[in-house]
């Protein structure tokens, strides 16, 4: 029996309809990649480490899940922390259709530092053979890098260290320069006048240090601030 041609009509058109209509399903379907996400994370980033000068940086993105079928996404937002860190989270979200997803950073900021030539034992006063230069990962080292080997020599080391670990100032101080019972020549001084007359240290010190000292003639005592060639200053 033919068919009429007004139902032909409406059968072809069905089938045009639902021909065009099968791609705009597939593309309504497709899933967020973990690429285009490590993508948009590293996008985000980029002007921050401009922050970090004099160190090649690198960023780790951290794993994410295959398993995960986020919705494809037309605009991914990132938002990262305020300031750099050796481990971060990034949040990315889309707004439309809604998901967000939290994804660890790993940040290695590479410098050319001062690290230990040697095995080093605690309290021992360095010299310039116990020195050396590697290279150091800042982030990983927050405690205060060195980049020149004279910021280290002739303090004293208060930690053991293997060779290769980076010198921090952290673990660095002056030398005692002025022992308890030690005289000393004080050097006081104000806007008009110096005087300089001879002291006793009733304290240890490094330089920099506030310390008392005594008048060996009246006995008045007053603090004083130790410098690096052993003698001692108030400044009045």
């Amino acid at each position: 029996m033919p068919i009429p041609e007004m139902v032909s009509s409406a059968l072809l058109a069905g089938i045009l309809a639902i021909s065009l209509a099968a791609p705009v399903s597939r593309a309504a379907g497709e899933i967020e990649s973990a690429d285009s996400i490590r993508s948009a994370i590293m996008t985000a980033i980029e002007p921050q480490l401009g922050t970090v000068n004099g160190a090649t940086v690198e960023v780790a993105v951290g794993a994410i899940d295959a398993r995960l079928r986020l919705p494809a996404c037309p605009d991914l937002e990132v938002a990262l922390p305020p300031t750099n860190a050796a481990i971060m989270t990034a949040k990315v979200e889309c707004r439309m259709p809604s998901w967000t997803l939290y994804v660890p950073i790993r940040l290695h900021a590479w410098v050319e530092a001062v690290v230990a030539s040697i095995n080093l034992t605690p309290n021992i006063k360095l010299a310039a053979g116990d020195l050396t230069r590697g290279r150091i990962d800042m982030f990983a080292n927050s405690a205060g890098v060195l980049t020149e080997p004279a910021q280290a020599e002739g303090k004293i080391l208060r930690v053991g260290l293997l060779a290769g670990s980076p010198i921090l100032s952290a673990f660095l101080e002056f030398p005692i320069v002025v022992h308890r019972g030690q005289k000393v020549l004080l050097t006081l001084s104000a806007s008009t006048m110096t005087i300089k007359t001879p002291a006793r240290a009733l304290e240890d010190g490094r330089t920099g240090d506030s310390i008392e000292v005594e008048n060996p003639d009246s006995k008045k005592t007053m603090r004083a601030t130790v410098l690096s060639d052993g003698s001692v200053e108030m400044k009045f």
